[in-house]
């Protein structure tokens, strides 16, 4: 017997039990839709995370930090090369000049930036109220959304990207009107008495305005400066105090990726904790991979049960058709193709639960993105990304898994005495 009359005569049959076989459909459907999902999810997620590692950092940059002693167990003694700050509490001892020009000489290192993250007392502008800020670092390498103006490369000593938030705050009368204009940052010398506490102005133009993005690692709500301004910023803040020229991290930049990483182990191996982008990466991925591997786990659960249920509805088939088997046999039909009759029958079943949970897993999906990024605030990148070639192998899974399940009542189809079956009332 050929092989597309036993495809269509499979067809027929699964026909003639419609209830049956769409319900045994729809078990292994609820798999697949977890299955297809939980992909999905996994694409988005990791696709997500690369974008904003590769937004937010340089590929040719290290993060480093000073490594605590191997031998510190509970609460570190005091030491003079211990800043009095929070940061402290998790690094031990912070980078000291000595370690940023130390790290500068080692192969393969362009340039070494200590994170200055200066604490000022407020920003204002002429006739303006005060408000507090948070003052970054600007890198080039980082992807800004722009609401108004544009950088060019670095930022100058005298320029700042101020926030939305504060365009409004500062009175300006929009983004574009804020382009060109100055505002005023005003810092305390931490050094000089409380009697006669000493400040000073710093007087910046306004380069551009960035905007809420869903890939930005950084606070939104942090005004950047270039590094030499954040350093003359640090400088005039913390200078003659316990705290200057002590870094809780500082940023290594490479000749190239692959030479990060080789700088990164001779960081290690002087004791520094080092961490380079794809470490970042991996950190996250690793993450996502471990939820995504408990979704499919669901999945498999779910299939697992289908099984059960592909078995129970070909054994019921086999029992309901041992005269049409009889006769089939009689007629002259081999014994192995009733076996692949039947094997087709639960390849339909398969394929029709995976087309139908694959299928509605698409649709619910990309009706779920928009609410997704929505309520995750990450404007419009979607976190559910479907590969038609991963629902083609979940779909082929299924059908496979669905074969296998129907070998068993196959096998008892196949063996049945055609005499016998033709007596079976």
């Amino acid at each position: 017997m050929r092989t597309r009359d036993i495809v269509i005569r499979a067809g027929r049959s699964l026909k003639q039990a419609k209830a049956r076989t769409l319900l045994t459909s729809l078990a292994i459907a609820v798999g697949a839709f977890t299955i297809t999902l939980s992909l999905a999810a996994g694409s988005g997620g990791r696709a997500y995370t690369d974008q904003i590692v590769s937004a937010n950092t340089n590929v040719n940059e290290l993060s480093v930090t000073k490594a605590p002693p191997k031998n510190q167990k509970g609460p570190q003694k005091y030491s003079t090369s211990i800043a009095s700050t929070s940061t402290a509490l998790f690094s031990g001892e912070l980078l000291t000049q000595n370690d940023i020009n130390s790290i500068k000489k080692i192969d393969g290192v362009v340039a070494v930036s200590p994170n200055y993250n200066p604490q000022i007392r407020y920003i204002t502008r002429d006739g303006q109220d005060k408000y507090i800020a948070s003052i970054s670092t600007f890198s080039p390498s980082v992807t800004l959304k722009y609401a108004a103006g544009l950088t060019n490369g670095d930022l100058n000593i005298d320029e700042i990207i101020l926030t939305e938030e504060y365009v409004t705050a500062l009175g300006f009368k929009n983004n574009n009107d804020a382009i060109g204009k100055t505002v005023n940052i005003v810092a305390d010398k931490l050094a000089a008495p409380v009697s006669a506490q000493e400040s000073k102005t710093f007087i910046y133009k306004v380069k551009a305005i960035s905007s809420k993005s869903g890939l930005a690692f950084r606070s939104q709500s942090s005004l950047l400066i270039s590094n030499d301004s954040a350093k003359a910023l640090y400088d005039y803040i913390n200078i003659d105090t316990r705290n200057y020229q002590n870094f809780a991290v500082a940023s290594v930049t490479a000749t190239s990726a692959a030479k990060a990483k080789t700088v990164k182990d001779v960081l290690v191996s002087r004791g520094y904790l080092a961490q380079t982008a794809a470490d970042i990466l991996g950190v996250v991925n690793t993450f996502i991979n471990v939820l995504q591997g408990i979704l499919l786990g669901f999945g498999a659960l779910a299939i697992l049960t289908s099984i059960f249920g592909i078995i129970n509805t070909q054994y019921i088939s086999v029992l309901e058709r041992t005269q049409q088997i009889g006769l089939m046999k009689a007629l002259g039909m081999r014994r192995r193709d009733v076996g692949r009759l039947f094997k087709l029958e639960a390849a339909w079943i398969g394929f029709l639960g995976g087309a139908i949970g694959s299928g509605l897993a698409f649709i619910a999906g990309n009706i779920a993105n928009p609410f997704i990024s929505k309520a995750l605030d990450i404007g419009d990148i979607r976190l559910l990304i479907f590969d038609p070639f991963s629902i083609a192998i979940v779909v082929v899974g299924l059908v496979i898994v669905s074969v296998v399940s129907g070998i068993l009542p196959a096998r008892k189809a196949a063996k049945l005495n055609p005499i016998e079956a033709l007596r079976t009332e």
